[in-house]
């Protein structure tokens, strides 16, 4: 290949023109482990890492549970404290909805996409808010605690806990440093979080089950459930996408610099049954700055690779030119068996004009065992 380009360049040399190297390709085999953490998307920016702290809750319900999640700057979360957990001491469900009694300095605004409803702190800089998403509840009430508290924790850089500690959070008080505890409202135990950690991007933008996402982060796929059984994946990498951080939910990631340009692609899987296409799409819509589109509509706004004898759902997002930050997020969704299998690409426009290729050809190259 490089007698072929030196020959190029020989021939092409007047007009100042090369033969660029043909891409270098490697492949891998990432194992899924039997007790992988099922919960949503995260939502991953390609930011630089910042100190952030977590509050977040969950209160069980049927058929879904209600999640609450404020995240920001460590000082104005840690101010949040008290009224955050006074506000998740009056949240009672009335039928399949939550209600609440606010703090003085709280409003409260409609949801938007999947939130239920979107709360904020008045006078705030940047602001501080928290979101409250309904996803569907799985058959075992443990794992689910556990998959979503470790994909949390997963997002603020933290290690994760065991089913253990699930059950000594139940005799632990609240307390702001006190990583794990409950609460009563009424009838129900409410599991909670105070995190400190440090999270990629821009922390307010991460819905509570992203993260991816996407993760999540956010973001970011509705409905914890019981993991599948084991499987694994081989992947071809293109030349120039770095190792990033994996394990737990996600099954690969890799970091892409450009310049002074950075994007992250992330490979997850979650349960196919609670992940219908169009409402990921939407999610991932949401996260981009852009309205959500219909059924009908989704076949005019995506496109269909060929993934060995499967086929992956692709679709481009760039947001708004208005919008700041301004991202774009290349995302691909395949169906196989149980899982649904969340490949996303998530960085600066540019960047992703530049990487789009290479991403649908990773897509193409994965392989499932």
């Amino acid at each position: 290949m490089k007698q072929i380009c030196l020959v190029t360049l020989i021939a092409v040399l007047s007009l100042s023109a090369g033969c660029r190297k043909q891409e270098e390709i490697t492949s891998y085999t990432v194992s899924k482990g039997a007790s992988s953490q099922n919960s949503a998307l995260p939502d991953m920016t390609a930011a630089p890492a910042k100190p952030t702290r977590m509050l977040a809750a969950i209160v069980p319900g049927s058929p879904q549970n209600w999640f609450f999640k404020m995240t920001g700057e460590p000082d104005q979360v840690k101010a949040e404290f008290d009224n955050f957990i006074q506000f998740m001491k009056s949240v009672t469900l009335n039928g399949d909805k939550p209600e609440w009694k606010l703090p003085e300095n709280w409003t409260q605004e409609p949801g938007s996409s999947m939130r239920f409803a979107t709360l904020k702190v008045k006078e705030t800089d940047p602001a501080v808010e928290l979101s409250v998403i309904p996803l569907p509840a799985g058959s075992d009430q443990t794992a689910d605690l556990l998959s979503n508290i470790n994909r949390w924790r997963g997002q603020v850089g933290l290690d994760s806990i065991s089913a253990e500690d699930i059950k000594a959070a139940a005799d632990k008080s609240p307390a702001l440093d006190t990583e794990l505890f409950t609460l009563k409202s009424g009838d129900e135990t409410i599991s909670v979080v105070s995190l400190n950690g440090m999270m990629a991007g821009n922390p307010m933008s991460r819905a509570p089950f992203a993260s991816g996402m996407m993760g999540g982060p956010g973001g970011p796929a509705a409905g914890p459930a019981n993991p599948p059984a084991a499987a694994s994946i081989k992947y071809e990498t293109p030349e120039g996408w770095q190792p990033g951080r994996s394990g737990g939910m996600r099954k690969a990631a890799f970091n892409i610099t450009s310049g002074d340009e950075t994007g992250e692609v992330t490979v997850i899987d979650l349960n196919g049954e609670s992940n219908p296409l169009l409402l990921n799409v939407n999610r991932w819509r949401d996260q981009a700055g852009l309205k959500d589109i219909t059924e009908a509509e989704l076949p005019q706004q995506s496109e269909q690779l060929k993934v060995g004898d499967l086929e992956a759902t692709y679709v481009k997002l760039i947001g708004p030119e208005d919008a700041k930050p301004r991202i774009a997020i290349l995302g691909a969704i395949i169906y196989r068996d149980h899982l649904a299998w969340f490949v996303k690409f998530t960085g600066p426009v540019k960047l992703a004009e530049q990487e789009q290729d290479r991403f649908k050809q990773f897509v193409k190259s994965i392989r499932f065992e």
